[in-house]
């Protein structure tokens, strides 16, 4: 059936990820009827990053009794064995603030830290369904977590598009899927609607208000190599081959403000083997299952044979999304990660498809990896003997178990290289999101380059540029919750 040539509805998202369902739902919650999602993305495609991500959120909670709520079913002698201790406001914005630089917008940065609660309730009030983390650390009969993550949406990112397309549905709000957005029509002062193109046909749609929440550009080599730097259009991409920076360069043409930073963007380690697009989600729904986030129990070593950063710095979670862009910088690209048997132990994700090659001694390690031996062995042995015995291990937090004299540190968990047989795992650098886009205020509105709300336009997701430098893990969801919801309600009563 051939549309008309114009059509008309209250509101636009444009997007099938879970920032657009978010903000679809938000502005059906606050009275607007007639909601279109567009979907650039075919049908068995949509989704965006959502697709290929554990989901996890991080947001101020008031501790176990709390988290609780979120996960009723959970068996009570289970549930006594966690250690959640509360996650105050002060912490998130502490976290945010060192991670960033302090180089995000104060008050985008409060409104993420103040909301971040509420949305999250908000998601379960409306019907996502909570699990605990699978990814934890267990001493004894006891679980812990690392600080301010705890819970992520049932079913990771394929549950999470698939519950909320559900409660999409019971609200009546509309998604059509393969429906590229070709054009925005407005100007630098407000805008009316898009020009839609399908494989069938092209037509306008008219609304009071679009929000855009298509993504970054991560998908797309030429942007990479355009605004990232160190050979970026060489990196693979975790997420979605859809996320390719289209609308986001309307939004510019039309004049919308830019922030954020625009030569970085979460970028992680991951199995030098796994496709350049799109790398595989666990059955369950955990995430991606070639991330390669253990490092910190043992040591990294690129090309040469040689460490390059400190991978006891902190917590993965503090520093994951930074050490892909290290990696990158190295010869080739690649890097090694290096364990013994004690550090293998402590791997979090086992459940992850892993490339590696094994050996009973390091020389016989590095000629299986292509390394000289000489070199490799001589990194190690001076590794072990500037680890030190008069602090304990603990894998459960940051120890403090610091080596001394190298010229690049290891500050915790700095245990030997000893225990055979020993594993060499493939890494490069794989990109989730990139870090540029566009400017918004607190109300979600985009802005243009007069630091003027562009009217009728707002924004929420992968495109909004906000972070720099690094961020804490699970910050991009919580994230979307934030500024969807905000979206939503301020679009819903725009005239």
């Amino acid at each position: 059936m051939t549309r008309a040539a114009v059509e008309k509805c209250d509101v636009i998202v444009i997007g099938g990820g879970s920032a657009a369902f978010e903000a679809a739902v938000a502005a059906r919650e606050n009275g607007a009827e007639n909601i279109v999602m567009l979907e650039k993305a075919p049908e068995s495609e949509y989704g965006g990053n959502a697709r290929y991500s554990g989901t996890g959120f991080r947001f101020w909670h008031g501790g176990l009794d709390e988290i609780r709520e979120f996960v009723p079913d959970v068996d009570d002698g289970y549930f006594k064995s966690l250690q959640i201790s509360p996650y105050t406001k002060e912490a998130f914005s502490a976290d945010l603030e060192r991670m960033t630089l302090g180089r995000m917008e104060p008050t985008l940065a409060r409104t993420l830290v103040e909301q971040s609660n509420a949305a999250v309730h908000w998601m379960k009030d409306v019907g996502i369904r909570w699990e605990l983390l699978k990814e934890h650390a267990k001493v004894g009969n006891k679980r812990y977590f690392e600080r301010g993550i705890a819970i992520h949406v049932a079913g990771g990112g394929p549950g999470q598009l698939e519950q909320w397309r559900r409660i999409a549905a019971g609200k009546n709000i509309e998604i059509r899927f393969s429906s590229a957005v070709a054009a925005i029509h407005g100007n630098i002062h407000r805008v009316e609607g898009v020009r839609v193109c399908t494989p069938r046909e092209d037509y306008d749609l008219h609304a009071r208000a679009v929000i855009a929440c298509a993504g970054g550009f991560q998908a797309s080599a030429e942007m990479r190599a355009r605004y990232l730097t160190g050979n970026a259009d060489l990196v693979k991409v975790r997420g979605s081959k859809h996320d390719t920076g289209e609308v986001l360069n309307y939004l510019l043409a039309l004049g919308a403000a830019t922030a954020g930073q625009w030569q970085s963007g979460h970028m992680s380690p991951i199995d030098a083997k796994a496709p350049d697009f799109e790398t595989p989600q666990h059955a369950d729904g955990r995430g991606n299952t070639q991330s390669r986030y253990d490092y910190p129990f043992g040591i990294s070593v690129n090309a040469l044979g040689l460490r390059f950063f400190d991978e006891g710095e902190a917590q993965h979670a503090y520093t994951y999304a930074k050490t892909g862009r290290t990696i990158l910088a190295q010869p080739g690209a690649v890097a090694w990660q290096i364990y013994d048997q004690t550090g293998i132990a402590q791997h979090r994700y086992p459940h992850h498809k892993a490339t590696f090659e094994e050996a009973a001694g390091i020389p016989e390690l590095a000629r299986k990896i292509g390394l000289a031996p000489e070199v490799l062995v001589h990194t190690i042995e001076e590794f072990n003997a500037a680890c030190r015995d008069d602090v304990p291990f603990d894998p459960t937090r940051p120890d403090g178990k610091k080596t001394h004299g190298l010229a690049i540190p290891k500050s915790n968990w700095a245990c030997r290289i000893e225990s055979p047989p020993y594993r060499a795992y493939p890494v490069t650098c794989g990109i989730t999101f990139t870090f540029g886009g566009v400017k918004i205020n607190e109300k979600a509105q985009v802005l243009n380059s007069l630091h003027e709300p562009i009217k009728g336009l707002y924004a929420s997701g992968d495109i909004l540029g906000l972070f720099f430098h690094n961020y804490p893990s699970f910050t991009g969801q919580t994230r979307n919750a934030v500024f969807s919801r905000l979206a939503g309600a301020h679009a819903a009563m725009e005239n």
